[in-house]
């Protein structure tokens, strides 16, 4: 039966199997003031095999078992060694077997077949020698147990930093800010185990506030009507710092890395996260932090050479009136284009602010040449061509990948998919995809266009020369993607009408 007295906090417990009751009160005499690492010894006694298995099942730190081997059958205590080590997978319990009939179990068979710690026969154990192995037992528990737990410690570790580096990864992954802030969110309250919340902000305190748990709200809603002044306050104090802080039972992280702003991350309900759980939530905010102000850097570096652009195609309608709207229609187009084909969303964007100066190099033609009513002579022709190669000098030796794009747009944009292009004669997929996307859309728009020289088309007679163009003077396989969305081009063409 279990010991009926209340179980002494810290006591290492002890099995006690033997289907002799004076065993039980034998061992629990000569053991009774024996305490190891200044823990006493809390005896449990079970009497037979099935006895045994439900002491097991309720008892989950026995350090040691005394097992008798010959109960109610020869092979009992046998059988429930088997299932400690197997069934239950039970491999830190230490295991005494003692025998009265050491003829009947062997004790070389025993210890080679058997997971146990220790075989002694019954009359060998006196009160030195039970002692003796009782204590060895016991510190190889304790020994044992430290490992299992250093063991649980590494793969908690372990698993922490895995989810860290997934986080990170998807992080990483992002191209955009719109996309950063909904990712961010997903991946901030997984690794918290927080449902995903609203963004919040507050002019008051020139913050934008990310809010888990129970601070929930609508976008835009003020964050005094959410969380409480005072502790508003207390936030605000740390709101500089680049560190993650935990004020009560709220986790801070700032993201912005510029002196003076105001974008952090805040979750509450973070009093109980442990300190090995804070030092990895540390590094994960430090990985968001370095995504955000890169992709902060490019947004604001985008946005300049977008504002350059558009200075420069101003420049460029004010040379020639029929570039007016043009530039808007033809990146428009290319957009939709760039689409139907998959293009990544950071590409596209890419495309849209670099299309805009495939002609850039029209500046470098004489106004003559541009603004010429009728057909052009073939030195004048020749003279137009060396646009493409004027624009792909003036934007080839930027280090900024939306004008290193633009320049192989304005060399490329007018190469033919048979060869017979310029300014290089490329045949195919020789010429860059956007070469080839801003190629059809360039004509079209400047066939369905009015010019000096000319009326605009309808739009079906264009639509059947870029048809007839497929294969020869276009890529075939974009006329197809683009030919179906008339709907959309129709669109585009009212939006930008003259």
């Amino acid at each position: 039966m279990v010991d009926s007295r209340s179980p002494e906090a810290g006591a290492w417990n002890i099995l006690i199997v033997d289907d002799e009751p004076e065993i039980h009160v034998l061992t629990r005499t000569v053991l009774k003031d024996v305490r190891y690492d200044g823990k006493p010894l809390r005896f449990i006694s079970a009497y037979s095999g099935d006895h045994t298995r439900e002491v097991l099942q309720k008892e989950k730190d026995i350090a040691l078992v005394l097992m008798d081997v010959m109960m109610e059958e020869d092979q009992t205590g046998l059988d429930l060694v088997h299932h400690i080590r197997h069934d239950l997978d039970n491999h830190l319990t230490r295991i005494i077997l003692r025998t009265g009939y050491p003829g009947e179990a062997p004790e070389r068979r025993v210890i080679v077949e058997y997971e146990i710690n220790d075989y002694k026969e019954k009359v060998d154990l006196t009160s030195h020698r039970l002692f003796t192995s009782v204590v060895k037992s016991l510190r190889n528990y304790r020994d044992l147990q430290l490992i299992e737990a250093m063991n649980q410690d590494l793969d908690r570790s372990r698993d922490r930093l895995t989810r860290v580096n997934d986080a990170s990864a998807r992080l990483f992954a992002v191209r955009s800010l719109d996309q950063f802030f909904g990712e961010f969110m997903d991946q901030a309250s997984e690794m918290l185990g927080r449902e995903k919340s609203a963004l919040l902000t507050d002019s008051q305190f020139e913050m934008v506030l990310f809010a888990t748990g129970n601070w929930s709200g609508t976008a835009g809603q003020a964050v005094s009507d959410i969380i409480p002044r005072e502790r508003l306050r207390e936030l605000r104090s740390v709101r500089n710092s680049a560190d993650i802080h935990f004020i009560g039972d709220s986790l801070v992280c700032r993201l912005e890395s510029t002196p003076d702003s105001g974008l952090c991350f805040i979750a509450d309900g973070a009093e109980g996260i442990e300190e090995e759980q804070r030092s990895v939530l540390r590094l994960f905010f430090g990985n968001a932090r370095i995504v955000y102000n890169n992709l902060a850097l490019e947004a604001e570096s985008l946005a300049t050479q977008t504002e350059m652009i558009r200075l420069v195609g101003d420049v460029i309608e004010n040379r020639d009136s029929e570039l007016k709207l043009h530039v808007s229609r033809v990146s428009d187009y290319a957009v939709l284009l760039a689409e139907k084909i998959g293009l990544p969303e950071d590409e596209i964007e890419v495309l849209r602010n670099a299309v805009p100066l495939h002609d850039v190099g029209k500046i470098g033609i004489y106004d003559s040449i541009l603004q010429k009513p009728g057909p052009l002579t073939p030195d004048e022709f020749e003279s137009m061509k060396r646009h493409t190669t004027i624009g792909y000098e003036i934007l080839r030796f930027s280090s900024h990948r939306l004008f290193r794009t633009a320049a192989i747009i304005a060399r490329e944009h007018h190469e033919r998919w048979d060869g017979k292009g310029y300014p290089r004669g490329l045949v195919g997929e020789d010429i860059d995809l956007l070469g080839r996307i801003t190629c059809i859309v360039d004509v079209f728009d400047a066939l369905t266009s009015d010019r000096v020289y000319r009326k605009a088309w309808p739009f079906e007679k264009t639509v059947n020369f870029i048809r007839d163009g497929r294969g020869v003077q276009f890529d075939p396989r974009l006329v197809d993607l683009f030919l179906e969305e008339p709907d959309r081009i129709r669109e585009i063409m009212v939006r930008y009408a003259d």
